[in-house]
């Protein structure tokens, strides 16, 4: 992962969670996945940092339960896209091909 995105994502948290606030053992999550997408569309809006139980608990984009803050955070990400001025196109380039 690009160092300089971390920091700005490390900056940018102030090292808490940034669903929850909570500083326990917080982790990098990509917003954009999958074979191929996760570093070709790594940018410091994509990629967030979450709390151990908001990335990987059961109501955690990795949990059992966590589809709904998946999709939240995912759609978060294409309307701060959409507000920088990119296009429909340009977003679902950078979504990884989707709109959601």
């Amino acid at each position: 992962m690009n160092k300089k995105i971390v920091q700005a994502v490390q900056e940018r948290s102030k090292g808490l969670c940034e669903i929850c606030g909570s500083p326990y053992m917080t982790q990098i999550h990509h917003i954009v996945k999958g074979k191929g997408k996760r570093r070709e569309h790594e940018n410091k809006y994509s990629v967030i940092l979450l709390c151990w139980d908001c990335h990987m608990g059961n109501k955690g984009v990795h949990g059992r339960d966590g589809r709904e803050l998946d999709l939240y955070l995912k759609k978060k990400l294409q309307e701060k896209y959409f507000n920088l001025g990119y296009t429909e196109n340009e977003v679902r380039e950078k979504m990884g091909g989707k709109l959601y």
